[in-house]
């Protein structure tokens, strides 16, 4: 139950076995009797019983109901009070392990007839967390929609810079032969491996991210493995689209006005 105590000391084995009258006092208890230590040994009565005060307890994590209770043997409540076997057992697990200790729980205290055990499995909030699982995900989604338009929007700003200074260069090109649609192809190419290089440098540092927390968390890094190769994919789409218009733009270019600036 996660009994702190308070003055004196718990309950044991060799109490139950031979069946002590000895308690333990939830501090509640403990209060309305009077009782604020063991150092005198004091005793109190339960039915025309006396019985050694030996503890009190200050807190219980999980069972708060014990703060206003007597908390005697087992043995002697087999012995005097007719307890033919624990009412209730609460098991503590590990994060995760509820469940299937809750499977396994039945076979484990009772091998011979599991049937008499009712197991009650605490219920997880899964609404909430589903929940907040979806306000999770709609929260990065439109953060990676916001960093995709950023990425657009400084992708399309470099290649319409780069047409704006290689003005010449276009217009010399077109002089000895290019047609629009090399001169267009040449910016779409050099916008979409921007984007693709982009999203090899952005898939990288994320994994790194990922697994540097990992390590230092001593977690389990748990990455899907198409990540990585969409990434570099979804940026070169981006980097193609961004580079649209300043690609018409530079093949809208005519030589001789080209040349001329």
């Amino acid at each position: 139950m996660r009994g702190e105590l308070a003055s004196g000391r718990f309950l044991d084995d060799g109490h139950s076995i031979r069946a002590d009258r000895v308690a333990v006092l939830g501090p509640d208890a403990a209060r309305r009797l009077g009782i604020g230590g063991v150092e005198r040994l004091p005793a109190i009565y339960v039915g025309d019983e006396l019985y050694l005060v030996i503890g009190i307890l200050r807190d219980v994590v999980r069972k708060p109901e014990l703060l206003g209770s007597v908390i005697i043997p087992e043995g002697t409540a087999r012995r005097y009070f007719g307890l033919f076997g624990p009412g209730l057992v609460v098991v503590e697990t590990k994060i995760g392990a509820a469940s299937l200790i809750a499977l396994q729980a039945r076979a484990a205290l009772r091998p011979d007839d599991p049937r008499t055990l009712r197991v009650q499995l605490p219920q997880e909030p899964r609404r909430v967390r589903d929940d907040v699982q979806t306000d999770l995900n709609v929260m990065f989604l439109l953060l990676g929609g916001l960093s995709l338009v950023v990425g657009a929007l400084g992708i399309a700003n470099i290649t319409l810079v780069g047409v704006m200074e290689r003005t010449a260069e276009i217009g010399l090109r077109r002089a000895v032969g290019a047609t629009r649609r090399h001169i267009a192809a040449q910016f779409l190419v050099e916008s979409a491996s921007m984007g693709i290089v982009g999203g090899l440098l952005g898939s990288s540092i994320g994994v790194m991210i990922v697994v540097g927390v990992s390590a230092y968390q001593v977690w389990t890094p748990v990455l899907d493995p198409l990540a990585p190769l969409l990434a570099p994919v979804v940026g070169g789409v981006i980097g193609l689209l961004s580079g649209v218009y300043p690609a018409s733009r530079a093949a809208a270019l005519e030589p001789a006005d080209a040349l001329r600036v």
